[in-house]
């Protein structure tokens, strides 16, 4: 068709439609990213303290992060009750009791692992935010201690590290079943019965358990549902991320890598520090040399600056359109004053 023929049908379509507008649904823009920070009170007061190490449900909807400011809630802080949850609809914002970290939570907001004093030591704890119960779950004597918690998306399921204080009994991994209250052996010893295993991360709906060996870094993959256990690190000293959906983020000496846990396949990314992988195992988040945050579509190669600053696991939700990091950039919001490391959310819809 030529120029002017097309021409000529435009001005007719023009004619025939006259002033008439369209449906405004057919000019809407899509909704543009926005940042929110998170680490204030519900009425928007800055924090007093550093915060930071945010983690998102798996909806989006609640932020939970580790922060020394003393007001962000009303009435009596503890002497280590450091962890928060933010409900980022409403803006209520709770202090866990007991919280020695940055909690984790399930994705309705209800349930929170962390770690707190024990009895003797240092304690995984499970919070009820609907009813405030609070339960050491690890379940061991005053000779035990435990930390790094890691929850399934739906609450019943929490993995955490073991720590016998006897010399002859190294750090296990184990999950623990809030449904049954029983507790589950993740981690096979070593024959040498002298190295650590920590760092757990667990699959959201909970079938999959990897884990760090501290004396090899090596890394390992428990399948909970056929008992299989797996190397999944690529040969070289390794440091765990994240295992979420079928994908599992790792960095090296090399930068980071992610693995698909189907298919074998493993891409690399040179001069990179994974940080997050997103609950469907489609998006990677990672820094790069000057700490600016990038979040990867895995499958499409897509990339979105998030910000600047330092992220952990966890930090992405609702298959990529939240992001949580921490950042100590005065910029990021107007209004940012307090001279201190803020947790931010940045929507990407």
């Amino acid at each position: 068709m030529s120029i002017a023929r097309r021409v000529s049908l435009s001005a007719l379509l023009v004619a025939a439609l006259g002033t008439t507008a369209l449906p405004a649904a057919a000019h809407a823009a899509p909704h543009a990213p926005r940042v929110e920070r998170v680490s204030t009170a519900a009425d928007g007061t800055e924090g007093d303290g550093a915060s930071g190490a945010a983690s998102l449900s798996g909806n989006g909807r609640y932020a939970a992060f580790r922060s020394d400011a003393e007001n962000l809630t009303e009435g009596h802080k503890g002497p280590y009750d450091y962890g928060f949850v933010r409900d980022l609809k409403t803006g209520e914002v709770t202090r866990l009791k007991n919280s020695m970290g940055a909690p984790v939570i399930s994705d309705d907001g209800r349930y929170a692992a962390h770690i707190g004093w024990g009895s003797h030591g240092i304690n995984v704890f499970l919070t009820d935010l609907s009813t405030g119960e609070i339960k050491q779950i690890d379940g061991r004597g005053f000779k035990f201690s435990a930390s790094s918690p890691d929850i399934s998306a739906n609450g019943r399921y929490v993995a955490y590290d073991l720590q016998p204080q006897h010399p002859g009994e190294p750090t296990r991994v184990e999950v623990y079943d809030r449904e049954s209250d029983t507790r589950e052996v993740i981690s096979d010893g070593p024959p040498d019965s002298a190295r650590d295993m920590v760092d757990p991360s667990i699959s959201a709906d909970g079938r999959y358990v990897a884990y760090l060996d501290k004396g090899t870094s090596q890394v390992w993959l428990r399948d909970r549902t056929t008992g299989s256990l797996t190397r999944i690190d690529d040969g070289t000293p390794s440091t765990l991320v994240q295992v979420s959906g079928r994908t599992v983020a790792l960095d090296s000496a090399a930068g980071s890598y992610v693995r698909d846990l189907r298919t074998g396949k493993v891409e690399h990314f040179a001069g990179k520090d994974a940080q997050a992988v997103s609950p469907d195992g489609r998006q990677l988040l990672y820094g790069d040399a000057r700490s600016n945050l990038v979040l990867r579509n895995l499958r499409s190669g897509h990339e979105v600056t998030v910000g600047h600053g330092g992220a952990t696991a966890g930090a992405i939700a609702d298959k990529g359109r939240s992001v949580a990091y921490g950042s100590d950039d005065t910029d990021v919001v107007p209004g940012d004053t307090n001279g201190l490391r803020d947790v931010f959310v940045r929507h990407t819809h």
